[in-house]
Parts: C-alpha cells; structure tokens; sequence
C-alpha cells in the first residue's frame, strides 16, 4: 500500500520550461565550443552557461511538490469547487501574472526594435523604468535611480567587453 505523503505531483508546465532552457543553454555552449576553444571566444559564453546550468539545477526540485494534506493528515485529491473564491482569486492573480509577462515580453521586443534608433543607452533605461512600473514598483525616484545605475553599469560594461559599437545618445 502507497503512503499518500511520499507521492508528489509534477509541475509539468514549469519542468518542460526548465528542460527547453537546459536543451537551448547547451546547444549554444556546444555550437561556441565547435567553432573555437580559444578563451578569448568563450570568455564569457562557458561561465554564462555554467551558471545558467546550476541555477537550473537549483530550481529543478520546486518542479516536484508534495499534495496537499487534508484535516486528517492524509493526502487530499479532492478538486476544489469552481464556485469557491479562493480559487477565483488565485485564477484572476494568476491572469495578471500572465498579462505581466506578456507584457514584459512586449516591452523587450520594442526594446529589441528600438535599440539603435533612440539609442543604447536610452533604451536601456527605458526599459528597466517601465519593466520596474510594470512588475509594481510605485515609488517614482526608485525607478529612476536604479534604471539609472543599472544603465550605466550595463552600458560601460558591454562597451568594455564587446566591441561592437553601439549608438548612444546621452552617454
């Protein structure tokens, strides 16, 4: 007889997603790797992919959860009702979260579109100042000052170790 506590439920939505990353994370680390060994072309691609790798591996294990125990101690597989408000919050927080997301995808692609018309550094700021609005951030001189930093730090990073020119307008 199977102990209703040792079982656990899969995540399958979330361990697909992890799985494509895995697969996407490797096959760039491979592709690099065919092309040249030098460091100088993986100098930041093999630890990228290192650390992407490890923090897979450490969300991995949230993809396996236990059920829920019901009043007795024992495993509940009851579903709950459709009429039962919590499950109408948890459905309407779950709709925002998926519009968020829509949306911060949304905001990257015009970022991606509009990177070299308006400008590196300008849209880069841009960005992390609607990406902050739009995951709740409501205090205005938070938004501007950490879009701010993150902005210099990313834009005199990259200058500094990717050649590529990129228009900029402020900086």
């Amino acid at each position: 007889m199977r102990n209703g506590a040792t079982r656990r439920v899969v995540d399958w939505g979330h361990l697909g997603f992890l799985a494509f990353m895995g697969v996407v994370v490797l096959a760039y680390l491979f592709d690099a790797r065919a092309v040249s060994l030098k460091i100088n072309n993986l100098l930041l691609v093999e630890p990228a992919a290192v650390i992407a790798l490890v923090l897979i591996a450490c969300v991995l294990p949230q993809c396996f959860k236990r059920p829920p125990l019901d009043n007795s101690g024992t495993t509940s597989d009851v579903v709950a009702a459709a009429d039962d408000p919590v499950v109408d919050q948890d459905s309407a927080r779950q709709r925002r979260d998926l519009i968020k997301v829509g949306a911060l995808a949304a905001l990257l692609g015009i970022f991606t579109v509009f990177l070299e018309e308006i400008g590196f550094d300008v849209a880069t700021f841009l960005f992390m100042a609607l990406g902050l609005v739009l995951c709740g951030e409501r205090k205005w001189w938070l938004v501007l000052l950490f879009s701010a930093a993150f902005t210099l730090f990313v834009v005199y990073g990259y200058s500094t170790l990717v050649p590529y020119p990129f228009p900029m307008r402020i900086l």
